[in-house]
């Protein structure tokens, strides 16, 4: 029987965090997607200034959601299901993976600083728009397709990823 361990689902959480944005940020750096980083999107919705909006997105996407509030609801899956297996985590990555594309077609219509593409920011590729020091971001659409036609595939595996990474370092310490 798997009991809830809190300072194993932080962990955990942070070391899928730390996964996940590895392969977001070698995706980029690939030219796979063009997806701004989770921080610059979450830290845009509180302030239009790139280097702020970076510096709270940051708190925001790896302490507060993928450290704290996954790492604790994997966790609390886990002992729900009484099992933390590598598949489970992979399985519970995919359907947050879905769940969280999903929710993507809704972003631009709740967030402040993103627009709706136009043919001129499409033909260019443009995600991201600096003017007058304001930071505006295309929004992503469904899957963040709007962000390069690979982007789901990657949103859904980072996800995977991520679970799969919580469910090894959980297992590893709790």
């Amino acid at each position: 029987m798997i009991t809830f361990d809190l300072l194993a689902a932080l962990v955990a959480g942070l070391a899928g965090t730390i996964a996940m944005t590895a392969m977001m940020r070698g995706a980029t750096a690939m030219g796979m997607t063009k997806m701004p980083s989770m921080a610059l999107i979450q830290g845009t919705m509180f302030t239009a200034d790139r280097d702020k909006a970076n510096r709270i997105g940051f708190l925001t996407h790896v302490v507060m959601m993928g450290t704290i509030v996954f790492g604790i609801g994997y966790a609390a899956l886990f002992t729900a299901f009484d099992d933390v297996s590598l598949l489970t985590g992979a399985l519970v990555g995919l359907g947050h993976g879905i769940v969280a594309g999903l929710a993507m077609a809704m972003m631009g219509s709740m967030h402040p600083r993103m627009i709706a593409p136009t043919p001129t920011t499409q033909a260019q590729g443009d995600v991201l728009i600096l003017a007058g020091g304001e930071t505006t971001l295309i929004e992503p659409g469904l899957f963040a397709w709007n962000y390069g036609p690979m982007t789901p595939v990657g949103l859904v595996m980072g996800h995977v990823v991520f679970g799969a990474v919580v469910a090894l370092v959980y297992t590893a310490i709790a």
